[in-house]
């Protein structure tokens, strides 16, 4: 546990730990540029922290009522998805990420430097990013992979520094009570939820007044829905 954190603001290492993995696949590093879209949930507000602790310039995609938050979290630009065509913004990046499984390397390419690469967190429609990975690597041309996370090697302990420097915060959107998961469940089904949803867990008898130490659990979305 980080020193003066409450169990609810470290529920985080779902997301952080598939964000983790993706930045350390494809190698990000200071100056890089990345976009991330689908910034807003559980792993993308973990990777726009974790891109910039590692000094890469980040630009995050997102629905208009999330561009401040993005910003609150280093994001150093911010495209509103539903005004505008993130595709067309004008420049290239050395990484695309989609961390919501919503958009497609067709989509965008046209994005990526000579030498970029679009990195996915889901299989895509049909599962056509395995199969695309799986072709950039046949070809070597590697320009699509497909993220899974490996061995935490230290990354508890690294999450735990950044968080106690305040270089890295939880994002809650909804707490339930144990007695109400199935509603959680169903919330984090609608797409719409931002960061992570958190259960917590208390004896019967403590009811909606359960201290705020109470043992607590994340709502996984990718168990949820891939999106």
């Amino acid at each position: 546990m980080p020193v003066g954190a409450r169990y609810e603001e470290v529920v985080v290492c779902e997301g952080a730990f598939y964000a983790n993995a993706c930045l350390k696949r494809i190698d990000l590093g200071c100056g890089h540029k990345i976009l991330i879209y689908g910034a807003t949930g559980a792993i993308g507000t973990a990777m726009i922290q974790l891109a910039k602790s590692r000094g890469a310039v980040v630009t995050a995609v997102v629905a208009t009522r999330h561009l401040e938050l993005v910003k609150s979290l280093g994001a150093d630009h911010a495209i509103d998805y539903t005004t505008n065509d993130f595709t067309r913004v004008g420049e290239t990046f050395d990484f695309v990420v989609d961390a919501v499984g919503k958009t497609s390397f067709f989509q965008c390419r046209k994005l990526l430097n000579p030498m970029g690469l679009f990195a996915a967190m889901d299989l895509g429609a049909w599962g056509q990013n395995v199969a695309l990975a799986v072709w950039s690597s046949v070809t070597r041309r590697n320009r699509v992979v497909m993220v899974a996370p490996r061995r935490l090697n230290g990354f508890v302990g690294f999450l735990k520094g950044r968080m106690e420097a305040g270089e890295f915060r939880a994002i809650i959107d909804r707490k339930y009570a144990l007695a109400e998961i199935a509603d959680a469940y169903r919330y984090v089904e609608t797409g719409q939820k931002v960061g992570i949803v958190v259960i917590i867990v208390a004896a019967a008898d403590e009811g909606e007044h359960a201290p705020q130490d109470s043992r607590t659990c994340a709502v996984p979305s990718s168990s949820i829905a891939h999106f």
